[in-house]
């Protein structure tokens, strides 16, 4: 594992100033509609697990590499997680509810119900300043469900 000497408002651990930045996903909810978790001071919202299935299962626990890539459905700069087994163009990107993750991981500010549905809201905004903070840069994320 990581040893951590320090950790910003985003809840980025590193062991020193030139390796990449550690980031954790702590899964604390799974329901019909989605599982929840929290990256630092964001909330996220992934698909409910299928057994990794492509397009419609949340992501294995474990530690990926994220890296700077390309939302083409919505045009924008998104982190892909890469190395999930069986698996490819998994994004961090924007949404609200389970109907938008096709097997990525949505983020946002605040949580929510829209059309009778749990979801994640402000995620423009959450998606912005997560791009923000993290300024291009790879990062590891690590999975995890609490305990």
């Amino acid at each position: 594992m990581w040893p951590v000497w320090s950790a910003s408002s985003v809840g980025v651990a590193m062991a020193d100033a030139s390796d990449t930045p550690v980031l954790t996903l702590t899964r604390w909810a799974h329901t019909e509609h989605g599982t929840l978790g929290r990256i630092g001071r964001w909330y996220t919202l992934e698909d409910r697990w299928l057994d990794n299935r492509h397009g419609v299962s949340a992501i294995p626990t474990g530690e990926y590499l994220c890296r700077l890539d390309r939302y083409h459905k919505g045009g924008y700069p998104a982190y892909e997680v890469t190395g999930v087994p069986g698996r490819s163009r998994i994004l961090i990107h924007a949404g609200n509810t389970d109907a938008d993750t096709e097997g990525c991981i949505l983020i946002g500010r605040r949580l929510g119900v829209l059309s009778g549905r749990i979801a994640v809201l402000e995620s423009r905004v959450a998606l912005a300043e997560f791009m923000a903070e993290m300024g291009g840069r790879d990062f590891r994320l690590v999975i995890r469900d609490a305990a």
